[in-house]
């Protein structure tokens, strides 16, 4: 009973015609805003990562252990946020199907 139904729900009409997909008004701002966004966080990733070094190398230098340890973990933060990047479009990609 429940493959019938799935048959009937899924039985497309010839006679209904399946228009093209159209982009709505203001898209290409849209468009615009998530490009800006998307090289915003990658110049903040790197920011944080060669900010972590500075402060890593400084702590380093005048002995000073935790700051040298806070700037290990802002490289840290700033490589894991880069493998999260680098991962994120093609996730969001593979679960929309295109």
């Amino acid at each position: 009973m429940i493959g019938h139904l799935f048959a009937v729900i899924t039985m497309a009409d010839p006679a209904i015609p399946n228009p093209a997909p159209v982009a709505p008004p203001g898209a290409d701002k849209i468009l615009e805003l998530v490009g800006n966004l998307k090289w915003a966080s990658g110049v903040a990733l790197l920011v944080g990562f060669f900010g972590g070094l500075v402060v890593w190398a400084g702590g380093r230098w005048v002995d000073h252990h935790r700051a040298g340890r806070v700037g290990v973990i802002m490289m840290l933060c700033a490589m894991a946020g880069a493998i999260l990047y680098g991962i994120g479009y093609q996730l969001i990609s593979h679960f929309a199907g295109t």
